[in-house]
């Protein structure tokens, strides 16, 4: 907040309390005066005095409806959700059959993580309004985040019989489909959403993710697009756009969708594994192998990328850099394909009793490593 703004508004005093605007006396200051000075304070990012602001207000008027619903509100939007729970739970000593503050308290509980006590709040606003639908979108995401996703889908189904245009019901309701796998069902109510929001990138995004593991690839391509086209940072869509297009075999313009992703956020491994994988494919394996080590910086558990930089610098003539980089994949997760990898790395070197033994130890963990040995050799 600017500081001359601020202090046009509220004077400091020597005790560090603030004084009104209002305070010479010219004007009286009302519960509707300070709750407007209340929201100008927290538009301004001014959390503390707009809560005292709040407070002053309230203390002329404890019950009133508005100023008790703001400050929740305020408090919920600035993350102070426990704050604004305590709001909620003070105004409905007041008005213990008010829908709108018993659906306010089950969406700060939600928000902080606690679901299953949302509920009681939820079913408490609709036994207060059955015709409120904001407590059945609720009761659809806490059901949600429980994995409940048969009555989350009851629930929205609810929410949109009574507002038939709840974008936000219909999102979650296709969320939850998908969540099920029912992918064709999801579409259609993805469509419903962006009908009142046709901007919406999440929405867009989420549909290509539907689409994509229904197995419409061309439909899911063309929603990514859209994704990124209404919010070209979205890093997300930017992956799995190039995912999908690596899957088509469209390399080049996967290349492109990993480092955008990787431009806007260059603290995701697996954006950088993704580029590094498709980099190798289009034998680029400089490159590939710099995307590796920046996942492996990144996140120095993440095995497969320890496994394709091993395979890159086999490829490149760097056995010995090979082996190290497997060794550490092994150390992380011991498996076959590790032990395997090694062994072609040792031979390459020309150890070939320390090839044998890494050889001989991803026989043990899969058999299926033999056969490709000795069709190896064989060929």
């Amino acid at each position: 907040m600017d500081e001359n703004n601020k202090l046009n508004m509220f004077i400091p005093a020597d005790d560090e309390a603030f004084s009104c605007p209002y305070a010479d006396g010219s004007e009286e200051v009302n519960a509707s005066k300070w709750h407007k000075i209340a929201m100008d304070l927290a538009a301004d990012g001014a959390l503390d005095e707009s809560m005292e602001a709040f407070d002053s207000g309230l203390e002329l008027e404890p019950e009133n409806t508005i100023l008790l619903r703001s400050k929740a509100a305020v408090l919920s939007r600035y993350g102070k959700k426990e704050d604004a729970y305590q709001v909620y739970l003070k105004a409905l000593s007041y008005y213990p059959d008010d829908a709108v503050f018993s659906n306010g308290a089950g969406f700060v509980l939600m928000e902080s993580g606690r679901a299953k006590d949302s509920l009681q709040f939820f079913d408490k606003s609709i036994a207060s309004n059955s015709q409120f639908p904001n407590p059945w979108l609720g009761k659809g995401i806490a059901y949600g985040e429980l994995g409940n996703f048969e009555k989350s889908i009851e629930a929205y189904d609810k929410a949109i019989a009574l507002r038939a245009d709840y974008k936000e019901a219909h999102f979650g309701k296709a969320v939850a489909l998908g969540a099920l796998g029912r992918y064709a069902d999801a579409v259609p109510e993805f469509d419903k959403a962006l009908e009142s929001e046709p901007e919406n990138a999440d929405v867009w995004y989420y549909k290509a993710l539907a689409l994509d593991s229904a197995g419409d690839a061309d439909n899911a391509l063309a929603a990514y697009k859209k994704a990124v086209e209404f919010r070209p940072e979205f890093d997300d869509a930017w992956n799995n756009m190039g995912i999908l297009l690596n899957a088509l075999g469209r390399f080049d313009e996967a290349l492109e969708c990993f480092v955008q992703a990787s431009e806007i956020d260059g603290d995701q491994a697996d954006v950088w594994f993704n580029r590094g994988y498709t980099h190798a494919v289009l034998g680029q394996f400089d490159d590939a192998a710099g995307s590796f080590r920046e996942a492996i910086e990144i996140d120095p558990t993440f095995v497969p990328a320890y496994m394709e930089a091993a395979f890159v610098y086999v490829q490149t003539g760097f056995p010995d850099e090979a082996v190290s980089l497997y060794d550490q994949a092994i150390a992380l997760e011991p498996s076959a394909e590790a032990y395997f990898g090694k062994g072609v790395a040792l031979q390459v070197i020309g150890d070939q009793e320390k090839a044998d033994e890494a050889f001989e130890k991803a026989f043990e963990l899969d058999p299926r490593y033999k056969e490709i040995f000795e069709g190896q050799k064989n060929s």
